[in-house]
């Protein structure tokens, strides 16, 4: 019988719908998204910088009095003599020219082209090289030498990474408050919309509890249909972002994004909750 009042109780005709589902399904989407891209963003930055920080260069070019080719012997012997240095790769033309495509074009670089010579220096497990001896010593047997430890590059890595996460936190702060905000005003528009019946389950004895708990009902279910919607969307766009980028797919990153549809519908129990209460409260 209880069922059978329910929709009678509070009309669904009379309580915000559509327009809430879709604000929820899209501001999860985005929460989500978010996310899901700050993760990303996150590990490929913790690969790079460790790569960064295990590896290090040294970039020879040609002066007035000698050449590259010249100044690679002494050089070469210096890296050997350097402790804590596990192994090292002078990189071929081939190498250097795959590494400057993505800047000068490809096919723009000529035969007669001069490039530097680069050797390719990868520390010892758990030993630290003494890159301020090395560059000083590289400089007094070879003036076209120079020691090269991606410092700069790590800085503005690590500063991007972070200005992402930042970025994230406040997305994912202004879709919680623009969710709570459209969760309040359809939870008010309801109220408004029953007025007539809650003045006379008011009259007939009816605890604010029990009214809350129709609305509670109503807006969790819309919210939670929407949220579980903007999921699935989230994880179809991951998916398809998988084909550039492999860890998009991975089970364990899709994990993390599952708890954002139920904040969300816990947040739509809380906000309708105690905004009901306080205004029945107010009207009696």
């Amino acid at each position: 019988m209880s069922a059978e009042m329910k929709p009678t109780l509070l009309p669904p005709e009379n309580l915000a719908g559509p327009a809430l589902s879709a604000v929820t399904m899209v501001m999860t989407f985005l929460a989500c998204l978010a996310l899901g891209c700050s993760i990303l963003a996150d590990r490929a930055a913790d690969r790079w910088l460790a790569r960064a920080t295990s590896a290090i260069s040294v970039q020879i070019i040609e002066t007035t009095q000698l050449t590259a080719e010249d100044q690679l012997p002494a050089v070469l012997r210096e890296i050997q003599a350097t402790p804590g240095i596990g192994n090292s790769r002078l990189l071929e033309r081939n190498d250097l020219v795959a590494l400057l495509e993505p800047w000068l074009g490809t096919g723009n670089i000529s035969e007669d082209m001069p490039l530097p010579l680069l050797i390719e220096i990868i520390p010892a497990q758990d030993q630290k090289i003494p890159t301020a001896a090395l560059s000083a010593r590289l400089k007094a047997v070879a003036p076209g030498a120079r020691l090269d430890t991606h410092g700069r590059w790590r800085e503005t890595l690590e500063s991007t990474a972070r200005a992402l996460e930042l970025f994230a936190a406040l997305v994912l702060t202004m879709v919680t408050l623009a969710t709570a905000t459209v969760i309040l005003f359809a939870t008010r528009a309801g109220l408004l919309a029953n007025e007539e019946i809650l003045n006379v389950l008011h009259q007939i004895g009816a605890h604010d509890g029990y009214i809350s708990r129709r609305f509670e009902g109503h807006f969790v279910r819309v919210v939670s249909l929407a949220a579980m919607a903007g999921l699935a969307a989230a994880l179809v766009f991951f998916y398809a972002l998988g084909g550039l980028v492999a860890e998009a797919r991975d089970v364990n990153f899709l994990i993390y994004l599952t708890p954002l549809p139920l904040a969300a519908i816990v947040l739509s129990w809380q906000v309708t909750r105690r905004y009901v209460l306080r205004n029945l409260r107010a009207q009696l």
